[in-house]
């Protein structure tokens, strides 16, 4: 797949400057992802908010795959609206947003964050759980001002039939840990919220030797 540069548009038009500035949107995205990152792009390799994106499509991207194959009228599967909010979510949560400052030792070195960052972290976090799918992630509160608190409101779909409480507690405790780990907000709570539930098709379960039960 041959992949250029948009050209600018003409005095006055409106041109899309794509995720993160790259001049590539989302669709951009996840077809450079299926053809293997092949030929290398430099806009989008070198580009950190491409790089969040593409992190997050794979991530969704078997579990995708497994529903499409799947006849739906057999399971309730999450539908193609809720996967394309889904990435949607995704391409705005990428952007850079506020930077969150982050202490040095050196007075004479800032050092910061992104808000988009940070973003990315938490739903790595969250969909690193079995059986959970992070959809929306936002962060509220004075993020700019180190020691202010902070709340982390997140939205996920999980699998049918788990444990729904246990699986909300373990993204919340994971995303928590996270957070603390590698950055320095003060954070007040992480509020989860399932908004969905979907299923993930046994493959394994299916007798490919011919030799029945």
């Amino acid at each position: 797949m041959t992949m250029e540069t948009p050209p600018p548009g003409e005095p006055g038009d409106t041109v899309d400057p794509g995720i993160g500035g790259s001049g590539y949107t989302l669709e951009d995205l996840s077809d450079y992802l299926d053809h293997g990152r092949l030929p290398a792009n430099p806009a989008i390799d070198d580009n950190a908010e491409c790089q969040s994106v593409l992190a997050s499509i794979e991530r969704v991207g078997a579990l995708s795959r497994d529903l499409v194959a799947k006849d739906a009228a057999d399971n309730p599967a999450l539908d193609e609206s809720w996967f394309g909010s889904l990435f949607a979510a995704i391409s705005n949560e990428a952007k850079a947003g506020r930077d969150i400052p982050l202490s040095s030792p050196d007075p004479r070195t800032r050092l910061s964050i992104t808000e988009g960052a940070v973003r990315e972290l938490v739903r790595a976090a969250g969909d690193g759980v079995d059986g959970a799918l992070v959809g929306r992630c936002q962060l509220h509160g004075d993020l700019e001002s180190p020691g202010s608190g902070i709340r982390v409101e997140i939205s996920i779909s999980v699998l049918l039939g788990a444990p729904v409480h246990e699986i909300a507690a373990t993204v919340r405790q994971r995303v928590y840990s996270e957070l603390l780990a590698h950055t320095e907000l003060s954070v007040d709570a992480v509020d989860v919220t399932v908004a969905d539930v979907h299923v993930v098709p046994d493959l394994d379960a299916t007798d490919t030797t011919g030799s029945g039960a």
